[in-house]
């Protein structure tokens, strides 16, 4: 009340004065106006910007997500490539790098002109077998007898030998490198050629004159969880207590994998929908199996896995503690979509026996713990 009467005071004791009065007031009500205009605009700016950041962050992240997935599907050789997404609100770039042994996965967002980097250290731990088509702890031996062609889709090693031999009118056709811990032998001599390899073809290469790779790293090899395959066999029904010989049987498994405390012979013509584990495998008649969506594995858990009659496999893992191998029956055949591991020896050797191997990486169900073929060491933002 009293300001009221003193600016009242004023204007009538200062009639030529209201005017520049009014003025500064004006003055001041503008410049308050447009600074707090000029914070709102900061701030909405500010906000806009943190968006966008978040936004180009959240890219990152799925780049991130994105290249661990790929690993856990493909396998860690197959799934650490580079490669490129896009989403919705943005995109993201991810490469890999390896700088002093250390494996970097590098994730780069962007959104709206805005990009935020994020990166991962990674560590494989693939057993390394499962790279291969065909891997032994000891020896491969494949010799393709006479009027019989083999053909070989993927690569193969030994921790030990590989020896690799054609009779007179047979091809063997391998589409993929060939190594060993030790030495790899093409016919009957070391490095050099002999009518004995002229028709080996390693990768297009046949006369000894291919090349192939010695004193190579040895291989790792998965783990069976046997507890795991067992109890899913005990609560589909599909668990035998011994011994047992499947004669025309047709088995498919509720949980995906029949499970022998004891000996599996296959004779007659049997069909396996989905896996297979015993102590030892003897296939004697046929045995045809199918892919399972979780179990396909046909393993000796504690012996060989033998082979006198026919093994047709659409997708599978064939693993033997001991020993992969053919005898004398009705003319083995091998035809294996999958991997093919034996502990110690693989061996097609001394018997006229068909083979058609493609190689297909997997990790089946309980097959090893782990099974995402990776770890995360750290991240870094």
């Amino acid at each position: 009340m009293r300001a009221q009467k003193a600016v009242e005071v004023y204007i009538k004791s200062n009639n030529g004065g209201v005017m520049p009065f009014v003025l500064a007031i004006v003055a001041l009500m503008v410049f308050s106006t447009a600074s707090i205009i000029t914070v709102i605009q900061r701030d909405t700016l500010l906000i806009q910007k943190t968006r966008i950041h978040e936004q180009a962050r959240a890219m990152a992240e799925a780049g991130l997500n994105d290249a661990f997935g790929r690993i856990k599907a493909n396998g860690y050789a197959a799934g650490a490539v580079n490669f490129t997404g896009s989403m919705d609100t943005g995109s993201y770039s991810v490469a890999f790098s390896t700088i002093s042994g250390r494996t970097l996965v590098t994730s780069t967002g962007s959104a709206a002109g805005t990009n935020v980097q994020l990166s991962a250290e990674i560590l494989d731990k693939t057993p390394t077998a499962l790279n291969y088509f065909s891997g032994a702890g000891n020896n491969i031996l494949i010799k393709i007898h006479t009027n019989v062609d083999g053909v070989i889709e993927g690569d193969i090693h030994a921790n030990n030998d590989v020896n690799l031999y054609c009779q007179p009118h047979a091809t063997l056709t391998i589409d993929g490198d060939v190594s060993a811990t030790g030495i790899v032998q093409e016919g009957t001599k070391h490095y050099d050629a002999d009518n004995k390899d002229e028709n080996l073809f390693i990768n297009g290469v046949d006369d000894d004159a291919a090349t192939i790779y010695e004193a190579a790293d040895r291989i790792t090899f998965p783990e069976l969880d046997l507890p795991k395959y067992k109890q899913d066999a005990i609560d589909s029904g599909d668990y035998y207590s011994s011994d047992h010989i499947f004669l025309f049987s047709t088995l498919s498994p509720g949980n995906g994998v029949v499970y022998v405390e004891g000996d599996a012979i296959i004779m007659g013509s049997c069909v396996l929908n989905g896996g297979l584990i015993a102590d030892s495998i003897t296939i004697i008649g046929t045995l045809d199996q199918n892919q399972d969506t979780s179990c396909d594995i046909i393993a000796a858990k504690n012996g060989d896995v033998i082979m006198l009659g026919a093994l047709n496999v659409e997708r599978a893992i064939v693993y033997a503690s001991k020993d992969i191998y053919t005898l004398q029956g009705w003319g083995p055949s091998v035809k294996i979509n999958g991997i093919m591991l034996a502990r110690r020896d693989i061996s097609m050797w001394n018997f006229r026996t068909e083979i058609d191997y493609h190689h297909i990486y997997m990790v089946p169900e309980h097959m090893t713990e782990e099974s995402s073929g990776f770890e995360v060491v750290s991240y870094n933002n």
